[in-house]
């Protein structure tokens, strides 16, 4: 069994050569990810076949001028004869960096805000009945669009819940009471329009 340098290696070799072996890439990680990064090298070499001849040109360039700049910053000696004057002494600058002064903080009080509970519908809870428009939410005797209606409760009515939640044909019930009685309301249309706004 080939160790998985191997089977990259021998995915490499294979690129090289544009010869892939089909069961080798579906079966051997290491076999395609060998082939796969020789044949991406092979295609940014192709891409651009200028690219080191410029880098070369571009880093001789760069050498050229360098010496051409050190030349003048160290000069080469004149012969004995021409009794040059000798290059001034450069005295070495010693910089010293300024020291960081760190300000002592200073403690402050951030207040602590309790955050607020969102209500929600829960039994024994209060809600305000909504969102129909001005029309009655209807109140039935059991959960579900097919049983009997024993109440319309206006908008706006606050209700008390008593049961629920129970799921029946496609919608979420719960039993409340109100002024003239109590029954099952639906707790949200088919839309996903609440009609019970739960209060604190």
């Amino acid at each position: 069994m080939p160790t998985n340098s191997e089977m990259f290696d021998r995915g490499v070799q294979d690129a090289e050569h544009d010869e892939l072996n089909h069961f080798y890439y579906q079966h051997y990680y290491y076999y395609r990810r060998g082939y796969d990064q020789a044949r991406r090298h092979e295609r940014s070499s192709r891409r651009h076949p200028l690219l080191m001849p410029l880098l070369t040109a571009a880093a001789l360039t760069a050498l050229v001028f360098g010496a051409w700049q050190l030349r003048g910053l160290f000069p080469l000696p004149e012969p004995a004869t021409l009794q040059a004057e000798p290059p001034p002494i450069v005295q070495p600058v010693t910089v010293t960096a300024p020291t960081a002064i760190t300000p002592n903080p200073t403690a402050t009080t951030v207040p602590t805000v309790a955050p607020t509970a969102i209500p929600t519908l829960a039994i024994n809870g209060r809600a305000v009945i909504e969102n129909l428009n001005g029309a009655p939410l209807r109140a039935r005797a059991k959960p579900g669009i097919r049983t009997s209606i024993v109440a319309r409760i206006p908008e706006g009515s606050t209700v008390f819940l008593r049961e629920g939640p129970v799921e029946a044909d496609g919608y979420t019930w719960w039993r409340v009471e109100f002024d003239a009685g109590s029954g099952w309301v639906a707790e949200r249309s088919s839309e996903g329009v609440a009609f019970l706004r739960p209060l604190p």
